[in-house]
């Protein structure tokens, strides 16, 4: 795929009705190492979860969720997605949070919009149990969310009419999460389906005070190095040591 051909229309399509969808963000073997190390290390099931196993006003049922300030790989794994954002968007963005979800057989996402710190949003999938699509709803209308909640004025107004965006395993819906509502409105075929949603503001924007989530402070830091003595002897991982020696001839 060449990535670049397809930028300019991302970003028209993103402009002109708010989403769009990006196929292959994630190669299908990344994805699949993602989603694999982030099983090992949160846990696969109730019991050694280290996430929150909850039910939010967006589910009916509890799903296995874990925001990316707890979990550092995968805050670095937005931050590293925010220039490719930037560049579909067309502004200078800054990440907020990001959270990821497993959903169970039969759940729905209901319709929102989202939260002040959710400018511009990425929902990428990372795997389904049994490999059925299960597409993202975007509704076909803004709505001015400084005005009143978009689900309010939808449901005064009454049918939403949605559009469906269906995504393979590493592919991703891009859109604006504060004025469209969107959500998942068929039932998850599968047993379990994993994502995680990626929220940016712009820095030049109304919610620039949202990036890193209000958590500059503790984040936006200089890192800074020091060395010791130079007599002071090597230190090697023993699980690299073979690669080491191998560096070294």
């Amino acid at each position: 795929m060449d990535r670049a051909a397809t930028i300019q229309d991302q970003r028209a399509e993103y402009q002109n009705r708010g989403w769009t969808l990006a196929r292959k963000v994630m190669p299908v073997e990344v994805a699949d190492a993602t989603l694999y190390k982030m099983q090992q290390e949160l846990g696969g099931d109730w019991e050694s979860y280290q996430g929150d196993y909850i039910k939010t006003f967006l589910t009916d049922k509890k799903a296995y969720e874990c925001y990316s300030f707890d979990y550092t790989p995968m805050a670095m794994l937005q931050w590293g997605l925010t220039s490719y954002m930037s560049t579909v968007v067309g502004k200078d963005l800054l990440p907020s949070h990001a959270y990821f979800r497993v959903y169970r057989q039969g759940d729905v996402c209901h319709l929102h919009s989202d939260a002040m710190n959710c400018e511009h949003a990425m929902s990428l999938t990372l795997g389904y149990s049994n490999d059925y699509i299960w597409e993202l709803n975007i509704s076909d209308k803004y709505y001015d969310a400084k005005e009143r909640r978009p689900a309010d004025i939808a449901n005064e107004e009454g049918e939403i009419k949605l559009h469906g965006a269906p995504m393979g395993i590493g592919d991703a819906v891009i859109y604006n999460g504060i004025n469209y509502l969107h959500g998942r409105v068929s039932p998850n075929p599968n047993r379990w389906s994993a994502h995680v949603f990626f929220h940016w503001v712009d820095r030049a924007g109304s919610y620039a005070r949202y990036a890193f989530d209000e958590k500059w402070r503790d984040v936006v830091r200089q890192a800074d190095f020091k060395f010791p003595d130079d007599d002071a002897p090597e230190k090697v991982n023993p699980n690299r040591a073979e690669m080491v020696k191998e560096r070294g001839r």
